[in-house]
């Protein structure tokens, strides 16, 4: 069996006006490509997101918490997609998928989801990022590079790409300008943190640019992907032997 790969679902609005639970297309193709099984673990809450601001929703209940747990529990990893907006249910999922040492890949909204519950847990889901402010603009869909990135020696970063320097797309209008525990493994061209990581975990990488849309022509980000993968995979093989363990 391939190992589950869980991707949070994101509310969103099609051209037509019909309301829709996204798992974004390049996510979905990164997956299958590198052998993994995607599940979208969706928001169990009735409601419509689209109806509400993060901070503004109503919260989860106790029940509903264990129930996004028992789904998450079903993955041998964790996607957090990118998007214009999060809610409490991906940082429940987060931090449920951080305790159980789950690998867990941040991309561009999910980084910085990931950095702000290592650093302003306490502070609304919105007031956690900074709009850049640079010479270089980040917000370039569609572009096969758009700038590059520093990464820092020392880091889980570093070993998968074995370079100091990659060229990176990018398509975002806002940025984290601290961590906390985590350790920054790469600043953008004009110092803008562009990757974090979770340090004394399996894999928990944040990137602010978008891999799972590079597969086709770059080679790093193909390596970001395979190692998200590989450590999914002996994941859901330590997971097989210890379901064996308890068996017997």
């Amino acid at each position: 069996m391939k190992p589950i790969i869980g991707v949070i679902g994101r509310p969103d609005v099609l051209a037509s006006g019909t309301l829709s639970l996204c798992l974004w297309e390049n996510i979905r193709l990164a997956i299958v490509k590198k052998g993994g099984i995607p599940l979208v673990i969706s928001p169990n809450q009735s409601i419509n997101y689209n109806l509400y601001e993060p901070e503004d929703a109503p919260k989860l209940t106790d029940k509903e918490k264990e129930e996004l747990y028992y789904l998450t529990d079903m993955c041998n990893g964790l996607i957090i997609p990118g998007g214009d907006k999060w809610y409490e249910y991906d940082e429940i999922i987060y931090k449920y998928a951080l305790e159980k040492d789950i690998p867990i890949l941040g991309i561009c909204a999910g980084m910085q989801l990931i950095s702000k519950m290592d650093t302003y847990q306490d502070q609304p889901i919105r007031d956690t990022t900074v709009r850049n402010n640079t010479l270089i603009s980040h917000k370039a869909s569609g572009q096969k590079y758009v700038h590059y990135v520093d990464i820092m020696n020392n880091t889980n970063l570093k070993n998968i790409v074995g370079k100091n320097r990659i060229n990176v797309n990018s398509s975002h209008n806002y940025h984290i300008d601290k961590v906390n525990k985590l350790i920054i493994s790469a600043y953008s061209e004009d110092g803008l943190i562009e990757a974090v990581e979770y340090p004394k975990k399996k894999f928990v990488l944040g990137v602010q640019w978008h891999p799972e849309s590079m597969l086709d022509y770059d080679i790093y980000a193909n390596k970001i992907i395979d190692a998200f993968m590989n450590h999914c995979k002996e994941s859901q093989r330590q997971m097989k032997r210890s379901l064996v363990k308890n068996k017997n």
